[in-house]
């Protein structure tokens, strides 16, 4: 098979699961208004939904170690886009929160499963086939909102949910076919040893590092188009014009991940770290303080080019510590530490205030601020 076939068809679930991830921000209005809750209780739902998908990510290890990367991915992939169909109707808030709790463990499973499995077709070139992967999360970001944001225009909500577990369904399909008669077992997978990289002292400062950024980024994901809707009073048929533009940045994003992938094999990860994260940090800062609109959206698509390139270049990082039999359970350390932060931000930006300057200041900028920090006077490349 192709190598490079292979790494696009790996590369479709982190597409259809930035199509969703980057759209819970675009829906979190419509899905209240559905139920008639606060921003309280939906930070909650969404906060406990991405904490799911952190004992996904945890648990993915153990599933590749026994059954391959690939089968992973399979697994995991299904598990996630099944509930999505049932979501699209218009069920209780209950039953939606169940089916969104499922799709998340779904997710969650084929997370690191996807970044072992490159780092099996690129073994020399890890940063970029990572970067590659985020990309495609970022691309996923980039069309997710802008068509979410004209569906929620003309359809009901749920009808976003039914297209997205369209785009699911379709890579599944690509995968099997990819894979047909190359799904099999351990030999394909890398035994975990979580018990081997908790003692590894880089590995832990890098799973704080992505506690932090990504309890930012996901914060910023889930708030920051109610903040610009209502900050500065946005209505009618220009609300997809601000919907479709943080898809933009969100797709600048992509390219800003391959780039951090790149640096990363070209400079090493702590420079790269803390160059991106620096200017994320200041980026968002400028973004929730400034009083026109225009600037706000500006800075918005300067920081998403760069508010993302902590999950590649942690995520190689890891790898890079660890022996090879390490390699998948130092990813899902790393990456179920990031969704740990990702489940506490958006509910603590809720409790705050929700989509207003000051609770995203607290929750998104200064985790930011610590993750520069941490990578700049604790890791050593």
């Amino acid at each position: 098979m192709n190598r490079y076939a292979a790494l696009a068809a790996v590369a479709l679930p982190t597409l259809v699961y930035g199509m969703f991830r980057f759209s819970i921000g675009i829906l979190i209005p419509k899905i209240e208004s559905q139920y008639s809750i606060n921003d309280s209780v939906m930070g909650l739902i969404v906060s406990i939904s991405v904490g799911v998908v952190g004992i996904g990510v945890f648990v993915s290890s153990y599933v590749a170690e026994r059954y391959g990367e690939r089968k992973t991915i399979l697994l995991g992939l299904t598990l996630f886009t099944v509930p999505l169909v049932g979501m699209s109707f218009n069920a209780s808030l209950v039953t939606f929160s169940l089916l969104l709790m499922l799709s998340s463990l779904g997710s969650g499973l084929f997370i690191p499963a996807v970044y072992g499995a490159v780092s099996l077709l690129l073994p020399k070139r890890r940063g970029v086939g990572a970067g590659f992967v985020s990309s495609a999360y970022n691309l996923g970001g980039l069309v997710g909102p802008a068509l979410i944001g004209y569906l929620l225009l003309y359809y009901f909500w749920g009808t976003s949910f039914l297209v997205i577990a369209l785009a699911g369904a379709i890579s599944i399909a690509v995968l099997l076919i990819a894979f047909r008669g190359e799904m099999g077992g351990k030999d394909e997978g890398i035994r975990g040893q979580v018990g081997l990289v908790l003692h590894n002292r880089r590995v832990i400062v890098l799973a704080l590092a992505a506690l932090l950024a990504d309890g930012g980024f996901v914060t910023y994901l889930s708030w920051t188009p109610e903040f610009l809707l209502r900050t500065f009073d946005v209505s009618g048929n220009f609300t997809a014009v601000v919907d479709l533009l943080f898809g933009v940045g969100i797709g600048l994003g992509g390219i800003g991940v391959f780039v951090a992938g790149f640096l990363l094999d070209k400079v090493g990860g702590k420079r790269s770290a803390v160059f991106g994260g620096g200017i994320a940090t200041l980026a968002t800062a400028g973004l929730y303080l400034s009083r026109s609109l225009f600037a706000s959206v500006l800075l918005m698509l300067v920081g998403s080019f760069f508010l993302n390139w902590f999950w590649t270049l942690v995520t190689v990082m890891s790898q890079l510590k660890v022996g090879a039999n390490q390699r998948s359970a130092a990813t899902s350390l790393v990456q179920a530490a990031g969704f740990i932060g990702a489940c506490a931000g958006p509910g603590l930006a809720g409790l705050l205030g929700g989509a207003s300057a000051v609770p995203l200041i607290l929750t998104v900028v200064l985790p930011y601020v610590a993750y520069v920090a941490v990578i700049a006077f604790l890791y050593a490349d």
